[in-house]
Protein backbone atom coordinates (compact mmCIF):
# COMPACT_ATOMS: atom_id res chain seq x y z
CA UNK A 1 0.00 0.00 0.00
CA UNK A 2 1.10 3.55 -0.79
CA UNK A 3 0.92 6.82 1.26
CA UNK A 4 -0.33 10.04 -0.25
CA UNK A 5 3.13 10.68 -2.24
CA UNK A 6 2.92 7.83 -3.70
CA UNK A 7 5.70 5.70 -1.90
CA UNK A 8 5.18 2.09 -0.35
CA UNK A 9 4.38 2.51 3.11
CA UNK A 10 3.95 -1.36 4.57
CA UNK A 11 0.41 -0.80 5.30
CA UNK A 12 -0.31 -4.04 3.59
CA UNK A 13 2.56 -6.06 6.19
CA UNK A 14 0.11 -4.87 8.94
CA UNK A 15 -3.57 -5.61 7.05
CA UNK A 16 -2.41 -9.06 6.96
CA UNK A 17 -2.87 -9.04 10.60
CA UNK A 18 -7.15 -8.89 9.96
CA UNK A 19 -6.41 -12.06 8.84
CA UNK A 20 -7.58 -12.81 12.80
CA UNK A 21 -10.96 -12.01 11.58
CA UNK A 22 -10.96 -15.28 9.21
CA UNK A 23 -13.76 -17.49 10.79
CA UNK A 24 -12.02 -20.56 10.92
CA UNK A 25 -11.41 -21.24 15.03
CA UNK A 26 -8.02 -21.07 15.94
CA UNK A 27 -6.85 -20.84 12.31
CA UNK A 28 -7.20 -17.21 11.96
CA UNK A 29 -4.31 -16.17 14.47
CA UNK A 30 -2.30 -17.96 13.12
CA UNK A 31 -2.65 -17.21 9.48
CA UNK A 32 -2.72 -13.21 10.83
CA UNK A 33 0.34 -13.72 12.96
CA UNK A 34 2.42 -15.85 9.91
CA UNK A 35 1.29 -13.54 7.11
CA UNK A 36 2.59 -10.68 9.14
CA UNK A 37 5.76 -12.33 9.16
CA UNK A 38 5.99 -13.93 5.90
CA UNK A 39 4.99 -9.77 4.31
CA UNK A 40 8.29 -8.49 5.74
CA UNK A 41 10.22 -10.39 2.77
CA UNK A 42 8.82 -8.56 -0.29
CA UNK A 43 8.14 -5.21 1.34
CA UNK A 44 11.40 -4.85 3.06
CA UNK A 45 12.87 -3.85 -0.93
CA UNK A 46 10.13 -1.50 -1.39
CA UNK A 47 11.78 1.81 0.62
CA UNK A 48 12.89 2.37 4.05
CA UNK A 49 9.54 3.21 5.15
CA UNK A 50 7.67 0.39 3.63
CA UNK A 51 10.80 -2.00 5.47
CA UNK A 52 10.43 -0.10 9.15
CA UNK A 53 6.70 -0.82 9.03
CA UNK A 54 7.22 -4.32 7.70
CA UNK A 55 9.96 -4.92 10.29
CA UNK A 56 7.68 -3.64 13.35
CA UNK A 57 4.61 -5.50 11.99
CA UNK A 58 6.79 -8.86 12.10
CA UNK A 59 8.02 -8.34 15.20
CA UNK A 60 4.02 -8.10 16.54
CA UNK A 61 3.10 -10.75 14.07
CA UNK A 62 5.85 -12.85 16.11
CA UNK A 63 4.67 -12.15 19.56
CA UNK A 64 1.24 -12.41 18.77
CA UNK A 65 1.83 -15.71 17.26
CA UNK A 66 3.89 -17.01 19.78
CA UNK A 67 1.61 -16.06 22.59
CA UNK A 68 -1.48 -16.95 21.16
CA UNK A 69 0.23 -20.48 19.87
CA UNK A 70 1.38 -20.82 23.78
CA UNK A 71 -2.18 -20.28 25.11
CA UNK A 72 -3.68 -22.52 22.88
CA UNK A 73 -1.36 -25.23 23.43
CA UNK A 74 -1.90 -24.48 27.42
CA UNK A 75 -5.08 -25.10 26.74
CA UNK A 76 -4.92 -28.45 25.45
CA UNK A 77 -2.67 -29.74 27.89
CA UNK A 78 -5.18 -28.66 30.56
CA UNK A 79 -8.22 -30.34 28.19
CA UNK A 80 -6.60 -33.66 28.32
CA UNK A 81 -5.38 -33.73 31.48
CA UNK A 82 -9.24 -32.87 32.90
CA UNK A 83 -9.86 -35.79 30.24
CA UNK A 84 -7.43 -38.35 32.00
CA UNK A 85 -8.57 -37.43 35.92
CA UNK A 86 -12.55 -38.23 35.53
CA UNK A 87 -12.75 -38.56 39.36
CA UNK A 88 -12.54 -34.61 39.73
CA UNK A 89 -15.47 -33.24 40.26
CA UNK A 90 -16.33 -30.35 37.48
CA UNK A 91 -15.97 -26.78 38.76
CA UNK A 92 -16.71 -24.71 35.71
CA UNK A 93 -15.47 -23.01 32.88
CA UNK A 94 -13.28 -20.48 34.67
CA UNK A 95 -10.51 -22.67 36.42
CA UNK A 96 -10.16 -24.62 33.17
CA UNK A 97 -10.57 -22.31 30.61
CA UNK A 98 -8.49 -19.38 31.71
CA UNK A 99 -6.01 -19.94 28.94
CA UNK A 100 -8.54 -19.50 26.25
CA UNK A 101 -9.93 -16.91 27.88
CA UNK A 102 -6.58 -14.86 28.13
CA UNK A 103 -6.22 -15.86 24.27
CA UNK A 104 -9.38 -14.10 23.51
CA UNK A 105 -8.48 -11.12 25.12
CA UNK A 106 -5.42 -11.42 22.86
CA UNK A 107 -6.92 -11.74 19.82
CA UNK A 108 -8.76 -8.51 20.63
CA UNK A 109 -5.81 -6.94 21.87
CA UNK A 110 -4.00 -7.94 18.28
CA UNK A 111 -7.17 -6.71 16.44
CA UNK A 112 -7.38 -2.95 17.89
CA UNK A 113 -3.17 -2.66 17.47
CA UNK A 114 -3.22 -4.11 13.94
CA UNK A 115 -6.30 -1.46 13.31
CA UNK A 116 -4.60 1.38 14.81
CA UNK A 117 -0.80 0.43 13.27
CA UNK A 118 -2.91 0.35 9.63
CA UNK A 119 -4.54 3.43 9.95
CA UNK A 120 -1.12 5.40 11.02
CA UNK A 121 0.95 3.23 8.40
CA UNK A 122 -1.44 4.22 5.46
CA UNK A 123 -0.77 8.59 6.34
CA UNK A 124 2.70 7.56 5.92
CA UNK A 125 3.90 7.10 9.61
CA UNK A 126 6.16 5.15 11.18
CA UNK A 127 3.77 2.73 13.64
CA UNK A 128 5.34 2.36 16.89
CA UNK A 129 4.37 -0.21 19.50
CA UNK A 130 5.74 0.36 22.66
CA UNK A 131 6.00 -3.12 24.17
CA UNK A 132 7.51 -4.34 20.61
CA UNK A 133 11.20 -3.62 19.16
CA UNK A 134 11.98 -4.06 15.69
CA UNK A 135 14.50 -6.67 15.22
Amino acid sequence: MTGSSGQATGASAWALGLLVLLPIPFLGPLAAGGGMIAAYGSLSRQGPLAKQNAALARSWGRVFLLVSTALLLLQLALGLVRLTQPSAPASGFLPQGIPLLLYVIVCVVHLVVVLFALRRARRGDVVRVPFVRSV
